[in-house]
């Protein structure tokens, strides 16, 4: 996997903090104390004015699935369409390598499927079948090459999500690669972001957090501050809806 970030947002802290002053947030204040009140606060939509191009290659095209999920972005990918997929390389789990150390009979089935695949592709291509019937036979696991643009609000989404030791292992490794290119560029803004739980000071994964979560201890559930006053705040829902549906 390779990320590479082509294009960023210059001078984004000064762009973010002068659109944040006109919608009212004190003039009084340093860009960088604005850009800490708005991530803090999730005053977000100032952060949209930043955006980040990444060049990702080498990754499958499952995970690119995965991305098309975040859709507040602009995606571009490899086209299996216009483009020959013969003696294509593809994405190996590193569960299943380390779990057999690499030569065991799971990974044998797995590269057999691979070459099978390719065996088929390459064999209807020289049938004089198109691009776009014979990429039917294409894996999952194919690697293709991407191009994402995401302003950070989409980003602080993204990591929130991905970056949760729940994700799928080839997406969150993907969003820790991105993750420090972001780091680089506006560690005032990323610094203050990680997974759900780390972020919002509360884990909404509940009980399914696994016991390699580094937060388990740390961050409390969701659903353990919530009963502390659900039961009270229902009775102002309720309050509520009644005086503003009242005929």
């Amino acid at each position: 996997m390779n990320v590479k970030l082509l294009r960023v947002t210059e001078n984004g802290t000064n762009l973010v903090a002068e659109a944040a002053r006109i919608s009212g947030v004190s003039s009084i204040q340093t860009a960088k104390g604005i850009i800490e009140l708005i991530t803090d606060n999730d005053y977000s939509s100032a952060l949209e004015h930043i955006h980040f191009t990444f060049d990702i290659s080498a990754i499958s095209v499952a995970l690119s699935r995965e991305l098309l999920e975040h859709r507040i972005a602009s995606h571009t990918a490899r086209s299996t369409r216009y483009m020959e997929e013969k003696g294509f390389s593809y994405y190996v789990p590193r569960e299943l390598e380390e779990r057999e150390g690499g030569e065991g009979e799971g990974v044998r089935i797995y590269k057999e499927a691979m070459a099978r695949a390719g065996e088929a592709y390459t064999k209807l291509r020289e049938l004089g079948v198109a691009r776009e019937q014979a990429r039917y036979v294409l894996p999952m696991a194919l690697h293709t090459h991407y191009v994402v643009t995401m302003n950070v609000r989409s980003l602080i989404n993204f990591f929130m999500l991905r970056l949760c030791v729940r994700a799928s292992p080839e997406i969150r490794e993907l969003a820790m690669r991105m993750y420090k290119v972001c780091m680089d560029e506006y560690p005032d803004i990323f610094s203050r972001i990680w997974c759900r739980g780390f972020t919002l000071g509360v884990c909404p994964e509940n009980e399914v957090r696994p016991p390699q979560c580094p937060f388990k201890k740390l961050v409390p559930k969701k659903r353990e501050i919530k009963s502390q006053f659900e039961e009270q705040a229902q009775r102002i829902i309720e309050e509520d809806l009644k005086k503003w549906t009242k005929k």
